[in-house]
């Protein structure tokens, strides 16, 4: 190792400190749970062109693909009309990452007088206007305030007219500008960053640092491509109806891997459709781009290199690539699924790198709004999620986001910020799909309205909606390579399904209950270790009855101890088929009968 290349690999890990210092920062100025707790954003940091160079390590993973387009767009449009103190502000989904939601800041950075690079900082906001959070726009007018590349600051000097313009249009003015101060604060702390690192190596320019970042990461990433088999895969699934639709949304992949590049093709797509699931074109291109770096690249940090190997072609007016003024508050219903459609189309060119299906894909959401006992309004976004598939030679993680990559906000805080009272969240047994290795397990969430004391005033408004991947569904949560289904998905309302996504009223004593599906298995799950099957008997994740049904272990009711000469009898198929019934005490019991027998109770 050269001493050229010690520099650079200090100066490379100095900008990736210096946007996770940001994102800290972001974290601890803001006021929203959808910042501080949910993790809904990312920070960077960008050369003269655009390009990015280093990306905050804890972020929403898609924004690998989005975030170096989005200051694209932004360089394109200020060119050189951009001066120290700036502070450029836009939330055009089609400029930045894909709904109105996502307010996108960014600041050109200045050293000894010469331009050398920007800083930006994308957030969700806890709300920016519109009808309310549901798949029901029809366009994007109705989905909140549109703010196109503006100049929030002018030379340091903040133009008030525009935090004025937002405050005046959202429900929650304090978090909304709170979190925008938050993102002010991010761009100081990458600023002050990148040239607290010139002045300390003065013999190093931006430009340099860039082009052998870039240039390193994509050596990389081509050299990974070369070790595939060059070829056409392909790749189709079909996505349950949202919101008001009647019709699946069918989506398809042709993927041409070329000597050291990867084409993603996604002709044959759905059409964009009449409601808020469309996904404009770089969100699109964001969560395609991520699943082939996961499996290609995974340890080099993300920068404009990683990316350069692929390409993504989707026909204007697709569902993946749709048109002003589709709506597209949801559109991580769509493209969230982008990464198993990848997935799927590999499956027989890398099986042992794959994972199996998730049951947190696509995000689930319960958003509800309205006022508290004491009158102050509340705007709350909880999110849960099912299990993670299950890969060769590991289990599934129970309960774990993909491919998002958000955190779960905890009930206590949802509880204390809004009329939502949780009566339980658990594991949801028999969820996780059955495999040599199983899937992690989704799991089971249940609230009611507040009543008595801490009762609202008036009507709660809400919409929950799961993974919608039912195992008989048209999109179920698919095993690999022998693997069962992921099982589990079902939204009540006092105890009578409901629709998915719809908003609905909710007053005190109302019950909603929501159970996400496990992931998929790994391999047959009659090769699993029966002792791993009777561990997971033992902390209820997986029932006897499926113990004995999927795996072919017996395990004694009472003591748990595996009857290893049952187990060998169900597992070679040569006598008996095993069955778990309940006698009148509600204690279970193994009933076993002859193969081709008739059993009647």
């Amino acid at each position: 190792m050269t001493t050229e290349s010690i520099t650079l690999s200090a100066i490379w890990n100095r900008l990736i400190a210096t946007v996770d210092e940001a994102a800290n920062g972001l974290v601890r100025s803001c006021y929203s749970q959808v910042v501080r707790d949910y993790h809904d954003y990312c920070t960077g940091i960008f050369d003269t062109k655009g390009y990015m160079l280093a990306h905050s390590t804890r972020t929403t993973c898609g924004f690998i693909g989005v975030i170096g387009e989005v200051m694209k767009h932004l360089v394109r449009i200020f060119g050189d009309n951009v001066e120290e103190g700036d502070v450029l502000i836009t939330n055009d989904p089609w400029l930045s990452s894909g709904h109105l939601l996502d307010i996108t800041v960014a600041k050109p950075i200045f050293h000894n007088g010469n331009l050398v690079g920007y800083a930006l900082c994308i957030v969700h906001h806890s709300d920016i206007g519109g009808r309310r959070a549901d798949i029901d726009s029809r366009d994007i007018y109705e989905e909140g305030i549109q703010i196109p590349p503006l100049k929030l600051f002018k030379a340091g000097e903040e133009d008030p007219s525009i935090a004025a313009m937002i405050r005046a249009n959202v429900r929650t003015p304090d978090e909304v500008d709170g979190d925008l101060r938050g993102q002010l604060s991010a761009l100081h702390i990458c600023e002050k960053g990148v040239q607290r690192l010139l002045g300390d190596y003065p013999d190093y320019t931006m430009e340099h640092i860039a082009d052998r970042i870039i240039a390193l990461s994509d050596s990389s990433m081509r050299a990974a491509i070369r070790s595939l088999p060059r070829g056409t895969y392909v790749n189709t699934v079909t996505l349950p109806p949202h919101g008001s639709l009647t019709e699946s949304i069918p989506m398809k992949l042709t993927m041409h891997i070329r000597n050291d590049a990867i084409d993603l093709d996604m002709t044959g797509t759905s059409s964009e459709v009449k409601a808020a699931i469309n996904s404009p074109l770089y969100y699109s291109k964001g969560y395609a781009f991520y699943a082939l770096k996961l499996l290609l690249d995974p340890h080099v940090p993300n920068n404009e290199g990683c990316i350069r190997a692929f390409s993504f072609l989707c026909p204007e007016g697709a569902i993946l690539n749709c048109r002003r003024p589709a709506p597209t508050w949801g559109r991580a219903v769509i493209s969230h699924s982008l990464p198993e459609l990848i997935f799927g189309a590999l499956r027989d060119v890398m099986p042992e790198r794959l994972i199996a299906d998730c049951g947190s894909t696509p995000i689930s959401g319960i958003y509800s709004r309205g006022t508290r006992y004491d009158g102050s309004p509340f705007l709350a976004l909880q999110s849960d999620r099912g299990g993670y598939g299950a890969s060769r030679g590991a289990d599934g993680k129970s309960c774990l986001s993909f491919p998002y990559n958000t955190a779960a906000i905890p009930i206590e805080v949802t509880e204390n910020e809004t009329a939502l009272v949780f009566l339980r969240k658990e594991l949801a047994t028999d969820t996780g799909g059955p495999g040599t290795w199983r899937g992690g397990l989704g799991q089971t969430v249940e609230f009611k309205i507040a009543d008595g004391p801490i009762e609202p005033p008036s009507e709660i408004l809400l919409s929950a909606r799961g993974a919608m991947r039912h195992e008989d569904s048209v999109y179920p949560v698919l095993g690999l390579s022998g693997g069962g289904k992921g099982r589990g998905d079902a939204l009540t309302l006092n105890g009578a399904p409901c629709k998915q996504g719809a908003t609905m009223r909710l007053k005190p004593q109302d019950t909603i209950c929501l159970t996400l599906p496990g992931g998929g298995g790994y391999g047959d799950p009659m090769r699993r270790d029966p002792e791993s099957v009777r561990f997971d008997v033992e902390e209820g994740l997986v029932s006897l009855k499926s113990a004995s049904a999927e795996y072919g272990v017996v395990l004694d009711a009472t003591a748990l101890t595996i009857d290893h000469e049952a187990t060998r009898e169900i597992r070679s198929g040569v006598s008996t088929a095993c069955r778990i019934e309940g006698d009148q005490d509600g204690r279970l019991y193994r009933q076993c009968i002859p193969q081709g027998a008739v059993h009647r109770a």
